[in-house]
């Protein structure tokens, strides 16, 4: 029982003080104006991009650095994938070169065989 009185008094002291923290703000609601664009979304946006396009153009030389490596890399890559699938195609002529060098082989042999 002594827990709920403590528990009682602690909650009406919380109430008392948010309708004193609800009291002293009330004049400044209503100084605010009555607009229901009150969250400047666009107004925001706008800062937001105009923020980035200064970052791009303070920081423009090092992007472009940033882009030419990253280039680069993916033009060295682009040309040992080049280089590797070439030698493959030519393993593969070489493969199948051999292969009709034999069929052919067998059918002379063939050929010579059923002419004895």
């Amino acid at each position: 029982m002594n827990y709920e009185i403590i528990a009682l008094v602690v909650m009406i002291f919380s109430f008392l003080g948010m309708v004193v923290i609800v009291g002293r703000k009330v004049p400044d609601i209503i100084t605010l104006p009555n607009n229901p664009n009150f969250i400047p979304g666009r107004d925001l946006k706008e800062k937001i991009l105009r923020e980035l396009k200064d970052i791009v153009k303070k920081n423009y030389f090092e992007i472009q650095l940033f882009v030419q490596k990253r280039l680069y890399k993916i033009r060295i890559i682009i040309l040992r994938l080049d280089n590797k699938i070439f030698n493959l195609n030519l393993k593969l002529k070489e493969k199948s070169r051999k292969t009709k060098e034999d069929i052919d082989f067998e059918l002379d042999d063939i050929k010579n065989r059923l002419k004895k």
